[in-house]
């Protein structure tokens, strides 16, 4: 071997990458010097110098420029430079080096949980996008709800901030979850984009949307696929262009730079527009908790412990049994955030009973679920790698909150523990037993837990809905029922079936005691048709009753298994017919569009007006160049007024090879109906055409309108359903629609000769029963926007007119109302009912008068929201408050004094920076109309 080879082998086995890190963090100058290899392998150091200096040229080592000077392999430094957005060269100084280190140490990505291993190359690709020039790539992240996808966002705004040394407020990070608004298209574009001064009902003001408060940083939208289409093309000719306009704003567009980072639990290609897509390089498919290694997962543990442990101030004992346990178990419902939750519940348990007996905090495995209790048993299943290093932990593991961690602790701080600690010397002070208090404060573990749950796994608003009409111990078991089921059937099921399945339940549980006479479902049929669903039912029975210790009759299994076979969700959208209007005159097509659409929530009606000054061909050429863009292989139904317009589908079909069918003289009645039959699930083109026809020629006193109250047996949630609808209709609609309550599988059998007698608007329940008219969940019905939606539709369908004087099922919510209901679902700290009758006294006390409903609500959720900061104990701060002040000092005086009274309900105080917000709310909405001491 040349002495060239033995000493670069020499090299390279004395240094290797850890050591080289090693050696940087304690201010060593890492690598091998000539002298150094004199020593160990007796050449000569003139010749040992020459030597390393040719491997430098040759590209085997780096030269580190110091006295002596060091040496170190190349493929060392090339991966230090990497990792460091260190240039490559075949020289260094130490200060270079050291420099380079601090860089990498103080990166963003270091506080991730996985950075050099699940989440590495997300890391490097997500590194990539954000410093790519002039101002980075849109992302798309991609992932199971819990995986983290905020947070790894947020990271990537910290990384830019980083790399670029700026400050957060000329770096922005602003985030928004489109599933907030997405039932109101019109407010989610305007939240992104802003509003010009009346572009619509209730913009008063103009204002600036988010991509203006995110110039020059990264805008964040989580759940963009609930982004409509018309907001995702704004979106990404702002990303071609950077510029965009405000809502109902004309006139010079405006400017910005701005990063999108977007996020979806759903696939992009069926819900994503293919133009949107092609503007977004860089897409980040992020790891459930599955695909972490077992190290990952047990650091994310020991992580969340630590929080916890600082939160309480005290040592965790965990037993090693429990360690193993979350380690194993898949936590698939919410991934990383359900297994928080867990742990937050675990350690809130083990808090309440150290209070109670006074011992140090243990975490044993006796308080775990069972579900998380039985993946310990099957430790024999899993691979080699993960027996071995779960075998490590055999003792009581210890978590201090006076460790020190490698990664920050990220989790705010909560006043659980707290609260707890309070509560238990209240109840104890009231002379209560033990098991009372123990009863009493699990059950406000398990609500704080319900909220944690609902974060992840659900709708907050809806849960809490549903909450509030059904007991919480049958929600809490329909949910564990229908988690089980969809772990053994291994599907998805709907987004809603949460409130169908919940008010089965119900039903269910009160048909064990009454015994009512049912039809009976064809078992054997079932059993045939659902093998694998019965077999889930049959389980998921026993566990109801061995819950609620009733007697449930065996045929109920053939009700729940056809429940769950019928409601899973859909892995791809159905393809539709294409449908379109075109009339005479400047707007009747598109303002008989809007209705339509907006009566049945939709977009796809699709409009051509036809001026009287635009030819005929004209008007045939923007029909074509629409019916080819929204053709998916359906058909196209084209809805016409007259004349020559009626021949538009025959000519669409020699030239395109598409299949048209054209219904002439449209009324408003017949648009409904035909665009109801095709949003929902007719995709027959002759049969829509021949029912136009039949409708046409039907006199409409020959069918009655009706409604479908509908669940599995017509005995339990279709009655709730019809309540509901009796108490929503009033009695005016009442004499004008049937409901009619249904059986589900009887349903299939009776529609078509219920359709000669009815004219069905709508179907109600908690399963879709695949009908040509439009589904609603129950869930709905508790939904007050979708009452008045729902009202409008009913009302267009039947000719109805409302009497203002007496109308009585949806009074104008007062401004308490809505105020109680936006304080129910944000505040903590304080009851909302409570809150609102001593800030109506300090309104009083001001002598404050609303100028109309939307400021008194305001003015009601700030000083709501303001009480839950106090308790909290969560300071604001308000810009030159002395100048405020003196300004206003008489009208701060009298506000000061209301808010002591104020405070002193709540055994709270309010801050002068409070009352100043107070004020210059008034002010500002010209509020104070009364006050003798206002501007």
């Amino acid at each position: 071997m040349k002495k060239a080879e033995i000493l670069l082998q020499f090299i390279q086995s004395h240094i290797v990458y850890d050591t080289f890190w090693d050696m940087l963090r304690n201010d060593v100058v890492p690598g091998i010097t000539a002298e150094e290899i004199e020593r160990a392998i007796g050449i000569v150091r003139n010749n040992a110098s020459t030597l390393l200096n040719k491997l430098v040229r040759d590209g085997f080592l780096v030269k580190i420029r110091t006295r002596p000077v060091r040496f170190v392999p190349h493929k060392i430094l090339a991966q230090f430079a990497c990792e460091c957005n260190l240039p490559l060269a075949s020289s260094y100084t130490l200060a270079d080096l050291q420099d380079a280190s601090r860089h990498k140490e103080e990166d963003p990505f270091l506080h991730l949980i996985g950075n050099d291993g699940s989440l590495k190359h997300q890391v490097g690709q997500a590194k990539a996008a954000i410093v790519y020039p002039p101002k980075g790539l849109h992302t798309l992240l991609l992932g199971e709800s819990g995986v983290g996808k905020t947070t790894f966002a947020a990271t990537m705004h910290a990384f830019g901030a980083h790399v670029r040394q700026k400050q957060a407020q000329d770096y922005p990070f602003v985030s928004f979850n489109c599933a907030d608004y997405y039932t109101n298209p019109q407010l989610l574009i305007s939240q992104l984009f802003g509003h010009a001064k009346n572009a619509f009902t209730g913009a008063n003001t103009e204002k600036a949307g988010l991509v203006e408060k995110a110039n020059g940083g990264i805008l964040f939208l989580d759940e963009v696929h609930r982004l409509p289409p018309e907001g995702q093309e704004m979106l990404f000719y702002l990303m071609d262009h950077g510029i965009f306009a405000r809502l109902g704003e004309s006139g010079k567009p405006r400017k910005t730079e701005v990063l999108i980072v977007c996020a979806t639990t759903e696939d992009p290609e069926n819900n994503l527009l293919a133009t949107f897509m092609r503007r977004i390089p860089v897409i980040i498919q992020l790891p459930n908790l599955a695909q972490k290694s077992i190290s990952e997962r047990v650091e994310l543990l020991e992580y969340f412990f630590r929080i916890e442990a600082v939160n309480l101030k005290q040592p965790l004992l965990i037993a090693p049994e429990t360690m193993k346990a979350l380690a194993v178990y898949p936590f698939d419902k919410g991934n990383v955030g359900q297994l928080r939750s867990e742990i937050k519940l675990l350690c809130a348990n083990a808090f309440l009973q150290s209070i109670q007996d006074g011992q140090p905090l243990h975490v044993d495995f006796a308080s775990l679920t069972s579900d998380i209790k039985d993946r310990l048993f099957h430790l024999a299943h899993l691979d080699k790698e993960m027996k071995r290093y779960l075998s490590m932990f055999t003792e009581t593991i210890i978590i201090s909150p006076n460790q020190t961690s490698a990664l920050p602790l990220f989790d705010p701080p909560t006043n659980l523990y707290n609260n707890l600690q309070d509560k238990l010397l209240t109840l104890r002070s009231q002379g209560l037993r033990a098991d009372i208090i123990h009863d009493t404060l699990q059950k406000d573990i398990e609500a704080y837990f319900r909220s944690l749950t609902k974060s992840i796994c659900g709708s907050d608003a809806d849960l809490r809905t549903l909450y509030k009409v059904i007991p919480a111990e049958i929600v809490d078991t329909s949910v564990s029922l229908i988690d089980f089921a969809r772990h053994h059937l291994n599907v998805q099921f709907h987004e809603k079936f949460i409130f169908g399945f919940c008010f089965h339940v119900q039903a269910l549980l009160s048909r064990s005691n009454q015994m009512p006479e049912l039809p009976i479902p064809p078992i054997a049929e079932i059993k045939q048709k659902y093998s694998r669903e019965f077999q889930i039912a049959e389980e998921m029975i026993k566990r109801l009753r061995q819950r609620f210790h009733v007697e449930i009759r065996d045929y109920e299994c053939g009700f729940l298994a056809v429940l769950l076979a019928n409601n899973k969700a859909e892995s791809k959208a159905q393809e539709r017919i294409a449908i379109m209007i075109c009339c005479h005159g400047e707007t009747t097509a598109s303002s008989m569009a809007q209705v339509a659409n907006t009566l049945l929530d939709t977009t796809w009606m699709k409009a051509i007006n036809m001026p009287l000054s635009v030819s005929v061909d004209e008007t045939y050429q923007k029909f074509r160049s629409m019916a080819l863009s929204l053709h998916q292989g359906q058909g196209v139904l084209l809805l016409v007024d007259m004349g020559s317009l009626t021949e538009f589908g025959r000519r669409l079909q020699r030239e395109c090879g598409i299949e048209a069918r054209v219904i002439p003289n449209i009324s408003m009645p017949l648009t409904l109906e035909l665009l109801r039959k095709v949003l929902y699930k007719t995709n027959d083109l002759d049969a829509i055409y021949q029912t136009a026809i039949r409708l046409e020629s039907l006199p409409s006193e020959k069918r009655r309108p009706a409604i479908l109250a509908l669940c599995m047996t017509g005995k339990g949630a279709a009655p709730m359903v019809q309540k509901l609808l009796l108490g929503l209709l009033g009695e005016d609609r009442q004499g004008k629609i049937d409901i009619l309550v249904e059986h589900y599988i009887e349903i299939k059998r009776r529609y078509e000769t219920l359709s000669k007698r009815y004219h069905f608007l709508a179907v109600i329940g908690n399963m879709d029963p695949q009908l040509d008219i439009p589904y609603y969940s129950i869930r709905t019905l508790l939904d007050e926007q979708f009452q008045r939606t729902f009202l409008q539709r009913i009302d267009s369908s039947i000719d109805f007119i409302p009497a203002p004087c007496k109308e009585r099922s949806l009074p104008p919510p007062t401004a308490e109302a809505q105020a109680h209901a936006l304080l129910d679902r944000y505040v903590t700290y304080v009851n909302p009912r409570v809150a609102l009758k001593y800030i109506q006294e300090f309104a009083q006390s001001l002598q404050v008068k609303f100028a109309d409903t939307e400021k008194e609500v305001n003015f009601y959720v700030h000083l709501g929201c303001m009480l839950d900061r106090c308790l909290h104990q969560d300071a604001i701060y308000f810009d030159d408050i002395r100048h405020f002040i003196q300004c206003h000092q008489t009208l701060f005086d009298s506000a000061r004094a209301a808010g002591d009274i104020l405070a002193s309900h709540f055994d709270t105080s309010i801050n002068d920076d409070e009352i100043c917000y107070i004020l210059q709310i008034l002010i500002q909405e010209d509020t104070l109309l009364s006050h003798p001491d206002a501007p």
